[in-house]
């Protein structure tokens, strides 16, 4: 296979991305533009074959644009998939749509996390999900905290830090609902294809998807803003119960210090990105449209 253009991306924690547009010859498998995934370290090279198997299951069961594997060669190190097209769906693009196109957008996103979160775990290949991975990573957090964090924070973001451990620590210790997770749904794994009307959603980037509570997948939505996160739930059939936005934005919380503490451990993200996340969540009260 050869291709006009290919470009690299490598703002991703636990892969290397690399583009090919213009892609040629019987490899390429008709495709035009393809989407190569290198996982970097041991989970997601362990976690590769299962996302490809629950992709392969998921084609025809949601709506929206998911990467459907076409190259997964047999020693497994990496893998590739059609371009997911559309633009990446920022804060700034979707606030600049008209309200219309908004609500579609709302809609297509409320229809997929429904259709994610009612998928039957029992059976193969959702079978292989691992189980959450927030108690290691509330574990990875609160040693950030202890250690680091006191050398660039101030005392009252020091108690807003603590106050974030405890209350994801609270909410692991309740029974809560679980499910098909994507656990990452965010303005980088989310896109926009204004090409075909109404428009379609797509979302990318699997990895870290896990059996854990429905609340996790709204979490990351705030940053879009509430009225956002209040238009995607009413259109979402899954089960809410009166505590449901309160988890998500506790779980968006410690997204934003984990971008902190990512910042700090693993030298991912820039210092500003990962303060901006965390000033905007430091309220313990969601906000409301």
């Amino acid at each position: 296979m050869s291709w006009d253009r290919a470009e690299r991306v490598d703002e991703g924690w636990d892969h290397v991305v690399v583009i090919c547009h213009g892609c040629h010859g019987d490899d390429a498998l008709g495709h035009r533009d393809l989407v190569f995934r290198f996982p970097d370290d041991e989970q997601a090279l362990t976690q590769l074959p299962t996302e490809i198997a629950v992709l392969e299951h998921l084609a025809g069961r949601v709506e929206a644009a998911l990467p459907r594997y076409s190259h997964a060669p047999e020693h497994g190190r990496f893998a590739g998939y059609p371009l997911v097209r559309g633009q990446r769906l920022t804060p700034e693009l979707l606030h600049s749509l008209p309200h219309p196109e908004k609500t579609v957008i709302a809609g297509q996103l409320g229809a997929l996390l429904s259709a994610l979160h009612i998928q039957d775990v029992s059976g193969p290949p959702l079978d292989r999900v691992p189980y959450s991975y927030q108690p290691e990573n509330l574990d990875f957090v609160r040693g950030i905290v202890a250690h680091d964090l006191p050398s660039v924070f101030t005392p009252d973001e020091m108690r807003t830090a603590h106050e974030i451990c405890d209350e994801v620590g609270a909410l692991q210790s309740t029974l809560l609902p679980r499910v098909f997770l994507h656990n990452d749904v965010y303005s980088r794994h989310l896109y926009w294809d204004r090409d075909s009307a109404p428009g379609q959603l797509g979302l990318i980037d699997f990895t870290d998807m896990c059996l854990g509570d429905p609340a996790v997948d709204f979490a990351e939505l705030y940053e879009y803003g509430p009225r956002f996160v209040e238009g995607v739930l009413a259109r979402y059939v899954g089960r809410v119960d009166d505590t449901f936005l309160d988890r998500a934005w506790t779980y968006q919380r410690l997204a934003a210090l984990y971008m902190i503490a990512g910042h700090l451990y693993y030298g991912v993200e820039t210092w500003e990105y990962a303060r901006a996340a965390f000033d905007r969540c430091r309220s313990p009260h969601r906000p409301r449209a």
